[in-house]
């Protein structure tokens, strides 16, 4: 009987100790690990101010790569939320939520994890260096353990999962970002647009990749489509397009396109109709020819061609323009700035989670919307993209 009761006496003076203990361990816990980067400030603040493109740097997806993720409220900003649900026992599910977020300077997101304790939360602040070419992103998670003793001794173990996955959350965003176009847009104006397809004439062009050459290569594409227009009896219906092909190191290909009025025409007596975008516009292209042109193929007036377009005369070919979401910007300058303003675009889509594909047909294309007081064209720049 004095055995048991030294030995119950033991266990309470165990248990004793380990509350006392308990009590003195820290009710709260954090880690913060930064990394340095050369991005534009802009650039990391909106790819952390969306969950757009948590799936690409988060451990979570890492550790498990069949983890599902569903996207709910805002695309950006306060209210952005992505739930995840994992296979893996080590991962399980939970959800980051966009608490907070100051511009160009940190965003917080509310954590929802296995992890031992409650209000966790990841705060990501950017530090610009002095020199304005890096900055340092800092990536903390703090916790609360409050009176739960078991929790406040999980606590010490904060530099193990917690600590790996912040280090490894804070590597693979500065790994994202590097891929990157780096550009700075901060003091550009994109916005995200719904494009409704036009029915248009076009015509693919190459040219040499000086100003000069160019716009006198868009001139006469312009004028053989106008005249067609004229045989058809058809008007403009819009800006004059230029349609992106490849910009090559010496050579730009390019189609011209015109939108027109109507979808049916006369042309030397016979009747024709506009088709519809192509499939590959269906699937989020601009409905043109995605590569340099070619040598035309050997079809007739009439015929509609193994892209889709209905061929006319001159080499001219008609079509329904693009339909869906694309980036679109404008700008008052010379023409020279354009390359500048598609790689932006370029970097705006990659920061806020949205997909393009040149090689797809996901082309640029711009318009020449009006000229202001000096003389100077203002063009309006798209790139589609799919959300």
């Amino acid at each position: 009987m004095t055995r048991v009761l030294e030995l119950l006496v033991s266990l309470l003076i165990v248990g004793a100790l380990i509350v006392l203990v308990g009590v003195f361990l820290p009710s709260s816990g954090r880690v913060e690990r930064s990394v340095e980067v050369s991005s534009p400030v802009r650039q990391i603040y909106d790819t952390i101010n969306t969950l757009q493109r948590f799936p690409e740097w988060s451990a979570e997806r890492r550790m498990d790569p069949t983890m599902r993720v569903e996207f709910s409220g805002p695309r950006d900003g306060v209210g952005a939320k992505a739930t995840y649900q994992a296979e893996s026992q080590a991962v399980g599910d939970g959800s980051l939520e966009i608490a907070s977020s100051d511009q160009d300077s940190q965003v917080k997101y509310a954590v929802t994890n296995t992890w031992a304790g409650t209000n966790k939360t990841y705060t990501i602040r950017i530090d610009p260096a002095a020199n304005a070419k890096t900055s340092r992103i800092y990536w903390t998670y703090e916790v609360d353990y409050g009176w739960n003793l078991m929790w406040r001794y999980a606590g010490l173990y904060i530099h193990g999962t917690p600590d790996n996955m912040v280090q490894a959350n804070v590597a693979n965003l500065a790994n994202m970002l590097a891929a990157f176009p780096n550009t700075d847009y901060s003091n550009q104006d994109i916005q995200v647009a719904d494009v409704v397809g036009k029915p248009m004439l076009f015509l693919s062009v190459k040219a040499p990749r000086t100003l000069d050459e160019v716009a006198e290569a868009t001139d006469a594409a312009a004028a053989r489509i106008e005249a067609v227009m004229k045989k058809a009896g058809l008007n403009a219906a819009g800006p004059r397009m230029t349609i992106t092909s490849n910009w090559g190191d010496d050579s730009y290909s390019f189609d011209v396109a015109i939108p027109v009025d109507n979808t049916t025409f006369t042309l030397d007596k016979n009747s024709y109709t506009i088709p519809a975008a192509t499939s590959h516009a269906a699937e989020g292209s601009s409905g043109f020819i995605e590569d340099e042109p070619a040598t035309p193929a050997t079809t007739t007036v009439g015929q509609v061609d193994d892209k889709g377009y209905l061929v006319l005369e001159d080499e001219v070919r008609a079509t329904t323009g693009y339909t869906g979401k694309a980036l679109v910007t404008d700008y008052t300058g010379s023409p020279a700035a354009l390359p500048l303003l598609r790689l932006q675009e370029k970097a705006w889509a990659e920061t806020h989670g949205y997909e393009y594909s040149e090689m797809n047909g996901g082309r640029f294309w711009d318009e020449i919307t009006g000229t202001d007081e000096a003389g100077e064209s203002t063009y309006r720049v798209y790139l589609p993209v799919t959300p």
